[in-house]
């Protein structure tokens, strides 16, 4: 069983009649042994075995053993000052979260309509949970309470529906309990069969103990949607916390792209029928070759709202972030990758693309190397669709992950630095860089220089412009020299004295063009932004950038590893 699944969830209730548990699931425990045989009094004269005394308060097999409803009514109906407010307690190795929730003012005006006494007063869904579970997993399924909490009291407002719930509720126990002590069963088994809200509390619980996913309609009117994203996104092969989650969608940017991680119409028949129309024409045109800049204009969407959309996708495990998919894209085996040849993903691949044979493919990506590095030439155009469709199918069940480069400045040794020389990362230049990575409404750059500075020295441009002053010995004027080398400084003040050193005595430094635009580029060079990212805010061809770290290679320094907005790579954020 997994930790973040729940052992029960418990409805109980207070009011002019005392405090009642009207629901329980599940009601069974160790080998089918009920509940309501530990609520049922026993013959004080008779024989009983010491075996069947074992059960303890706490876990059995999963599920919540030992508690009686007395001990479960006496530990979970709160007073009406804890309404609206957290209620978490923890009992040896349990732990029960709720939302306890007052109903007194919400009858008072059914029973005005209806004219009956006064009979519920506040009421709990409660789910028990295992005593080691994070804390996150706590905050989620307080979550969960509350939605259901406030969703029965819309429609106790509304029709007065959690009170008829709880009359044949308590009914099945009266019936119950007047029964011979022979023929004692589970007064919740034949809830399930006559109260609307017991099967919808049933299928809540089976919901998150299979898929996390829980949607449900109380009373066919409040749809009640939650996502646990423990279990939604912990696969077989990896483990994604929430936080990881949240960093990751901070993370994405106008050049990425989404893949949808399953069917798109089995996504969209997922939908409920109130959906966004943005979400379905996102979902209908998105592909894994389209940036969120190119969907937002495909589907005239603004792009914040794409961004919404793909955040909202990535949370519920629908989908998740990749950069769009090209020839030059670095792809290798995940870390995580499940090689066994017997596992489930070589039965999945086998009957979607026969013929293949999965461990050959991913023999190809042992290495990281280029995708175009993997295409045939003398291939024909089919062989080339079928095999973007397999790395498509790679990417969904997360056995590749993408590599990208990124661009260390590193002064050369002879160039030590010295007390105070360390570069202020807070500098204007690059908190600007930080304002645009976030990413605007048009995804354009701004200067990441300040025009006050740059206007009070003398540019290369106008210098090279200038026909060079001549000395009686034919040589360029000391006068000019000095006034190249000041600009030359001026253009990488923003470096240290070993890192400004390091790069002019580079010979690429020499020529003009090149220094502009490493200097133009310096700030991205501290292993913080891939190529891919530096392009697309900079306006660069790839051959323009590749170009540049060639020439200026004997100061830089490449590392390949993952982008921050995908939500495996944990190390990064």
């Amino acid at each position: 069983m997994s930790k973040c699944n729940p052992i029960a969830v418990i409805i109980v209730s207070s009011g002019s009649r005392g405090d009642r548990l009207l629901f329980r699931y599940p009601y069974e425990f160790n080998g089918n042994k009920e509940v309501a045989k530990l609520n049922t009094p026993r013959n004080p004269y008779s024989l009983r075995e010491d075996k069947n005394e074992t059960a303890t308060n706490g876990k059995g097999s999963g599920q919540l053993a030992g508690y009686s409803d007395e001990i479960l009514t006496t530990i979970l109906a709160t007073k009406s000052e804890l309404s609206g407010y957290k209620f978490e307690l923890k009992v040896d190795d349990v732990k029960f979260v709720g939302h306890p929730t007052l109903a007194q003012d919400v009858n008072s005006k059914w029973r005005t309509r209806s004219k009956e006494a006064p009979t519920m007063i506040l009421f709990n869904v409660v789910f028990a949970l295992q005593g080691e579970v994070v804390q996150s997993v706590v905050q989620c399924y307080y979550d969960l309470s509350k939605r259901l909490s406030l969703a029965l009291r819309h429609e106790e407002r509304r029709c007065g529906y959690l009170s008829n719930e709880a009359k044949v509720m308590l009914a099945v126990h009266d019936e119950v309990a007047a029964l011979p002590e022979d023929m004692a069963e589970s007064p919740y088994k034949t809830m399930l069969s006559k109260s609307e809200l017991c099967r919808d509390l049933k299928d809540v619980y089976e919901n998150l103990c299979n898929t996390g996913v829980v949607n449900v309609r109380i009373n066919h009117w409040v749809q009640v949607s939650f996502c646990l994203p423990h279990k939604v996104h912990n696969v077989e092969i990896m483990h994604i916390e929430p936080d990881v989650i949240e960093k990751s969608l901070r993370a994405i940017r106008p050049y990425h792209a989404i893949l949808l991680l399953g069917d798109e119409n089995s996504l969209l028949e997922l939908l409920p029928a109130d959906t966004s129309p943005s979400l379905i024409r996102v979902t209908k045109t998105t592909t894994p070759l389209k940036s969120l800049q190119q969907l937002s204009q495909d589907c005239d969407l603004a792009l914040s709202q794409v961004f919404q959309i793909a955040g909202h996708l990535v949370y519920w495990g629908q989908a998740t972030i990749i950069y769009p998919l090209c020839e030059t894209n670095v792809y290798v085996l995940s870390p995580n990758c499940d090689l066994r040849v017997n596992s489930q993903l070589v039965e999945e691949f086998t009957s979607k693309f026969p013929g293949q044979s999965l461990t050959a493919i991913l023999s190809d990506f042992s290495l990281p190397l280029p995708l175009g590095e993997h295409r045939n030439p003398l291939g024909y155009e089919q062989q080339q669709a079928e095999q973007v469709r397999i790395v498509v199918w790679l990417l969904q069940s997360r056995l590749l992950v993408q590599l990208h480069t990124y661009v260390f400045l590193t002064p050369l040794d002879r160039y030590s630095p010295g007390d105070g020389d360390l570069p202020d990362f807070s500098t204007p230049r690059q908190h600007k860089i930080s304002e645009r990575s976030t990413g605007s409404s048009t995804g354009l750059p701004e200067s990441l220089y300040d025009t006050e500075d740059m206007a009070h020295s003398p540019s290369l441009d106008s210098l090279s412009a200038k026909s060079p002053e001549l000395s009686s010995n034919g040589h360029i004027s000391q006068e000019d020299m000095h006034l190249r080398q000041r600009v030359r400084e001026g253009l990488l003040k923003e470096l240290t004295v070993a890192e400004r050193h390091s790069v002019l005595s580079v010979p690429a430094a020499s020529n003009d063009d090149d220094l502009k635009l490493f200097a133009r580029l310096c700030p991205y060079f501290r292993g913080t932004h891939h190529l891919e990212e530096i392009m697309y805010y900079e306006n660069l061809r790839r051959s323009q950038l590749l170009t540049l770290l060639d020439k200026f290679r004997d100061v830089l320094t490449t590392c390949l590893h993952q982008d921050a907005a995908t939500i495996t790579y944990k190390e990064f954020l």
